[in-house]
């Protein structure tokens, strides 16, 4: 994703295209899978931990970022799919850690998973794997 696709999609949730938000989406592009929160935070210096908690906050709730992995006090945070939006994060995929080099990526099933719990409404199912990688194998 360009800096022009990360504006135009920053437009369609209604958010101003501010520095701060731009570098953010785009450090995680370029990255090219999920960061940790600290990471982010140092990749992001100078700014201010609440700035950074509010940019963050605002892009999860507008579809474009979500939460990848949880681990050790530690958030995990990926860029959405084009299907996210505001109303509806679609994340058809699992979340994949792995023990030799932390890595957090998002991967596409081959299979749907399809879970549902007697008297109980499903909104949102979140799977995260831990193991090693393809290329630390």
């Amino acid at each position: 994703m360009k800096i022009d696709a990360v504006k135009e999609l920053l437009k369609k949730r209604n958010l101003k295209a501010t520095s701060n938000r731009l570098n953010l989406l785009m450090k995680m592009q370029d990255k090219g899978s999920a960061m940790s929160y600290s990471n982010i935070q140092n990749t992001m210096k100078p700014i201010d931990r609440v700035t950074l908690y509010r940019i963050i906050e605002k892009l999860k709730e507008k579809g474009i970022i979500h939460i990848a992995y949880q681990s050790n006090n530690e958030i995990y945070y990926a860029i959405c799919g084009m299907d996210c939006s505001s109303e509806n994060h679609i994340h058809n995929h699992i979340h994949f850690k792995c023990s030799k080099c932390q890595t957090v990526t998002c991967e596409d099933l081959l299979n749907s998973l399809k879970i549902s719990l007697p008297k109980h409404e499903i909104h949102n199912i979140s799977v995260n794997i831990r193991g090693i990688c393809e290329v630390c194998l």
